[in-house]
C-alpha cells in the first residue's frame, strides 16, 4: 500500500470514528487508527514525536468516548486528529 493509501485509510477511519456511538466499538476504533499510525514508515524522531502526542490524544479520546454527545470533546478530538495527520504528512513527505 502505498503512502498516500495509507493515509486515506487512517483519514477514512477517522471518519468513521466520529460515526460511531457504541463506546466498545469507538475504543476498538481508537486503538486501531493508534495502531496504523505507528506502522507509517516514518523516521524514529517523527514517530517518536507523534507516539508522545498521541498519549495526550488517547487521553480526551477516552474523554470523548464516555460523553460522546460533548460537543466540546469532540472539538477536541477532531483538532487532535487534525494536528496528528498534519504531522503525519509532513513526515511521509520526508520519507
Amino acid at each position: 500500500m502505498k503512502k498516500s493509501e495509507k493515509k486515506e485509510q487512517i483519514e477514512k477511519m477517522i471518519a468513521d470514528f466520529f460515526k460511531m456511538t457504541e463506546p466498545a466499538a469507538l475504543t476498538e476504533m481508537r486503538n486501531k487508527i493508534y495502531k496504523e499510525i505507528l506502522k507509517l514508515p516514518m523516521s524514529l524522531s517523527d514517530k517518536n514525536t507523534l507516539e508522545n502526542e498521541m498519549y495526550l490524544w488517547n487521553y480526551n479520546c477516552d474523554a470523548y468516548i464516555k460523553n460522546i454527545k460533548s460537543n466540546a470533546f469532540k472539538t477536541v478530538v477532531t483538532s487532535y486528529f487534525k494536528a496528528m495527520l498534519k504531522k503525519i504528512n509532513i513526515s511521509l513527505l520526508g520519507n
